[in-house]
């Protein structure tokens, strides 16, 4: 199953994208991770939905790859000195 990256002014976001209806202002996310650097956080969703216009980038990803993001994410926020 492949993710989704997106990229806002508040941080990082990975999820599998839901089924999107037609003329939707908003991204529905499943299985969200959100990365916010700024607080060195990282919080978990089962859903999120958000607003097209909050998202400056975006890329897709193999569920590989965003494990991998996701792992290094956590590794720099905990680790353990």
């Amino acid at each position: 199953m492949n993710k989704l990256l997106l990229i806002t002014a508040a941080g990082y976001i990975v999820g599998v994208r839901s089924i999107e209806k037609e003329n939707n202002q908003s991204i529905l996310l499943n299985d969200v991770y959100i990365n916010n650097p700024s607080q060195r956080l990282i919080d978990h969703f089962e859903s999120l939905e958000i607003a097209k216009e909050q998202v400056i980038g975006h890329k897709k990803l193999s569920t590989n790859d965003a494990q991998n993001l996701i792992s290094r994410w956590e590794a720099s926020y905990f680790t353990t000195s």
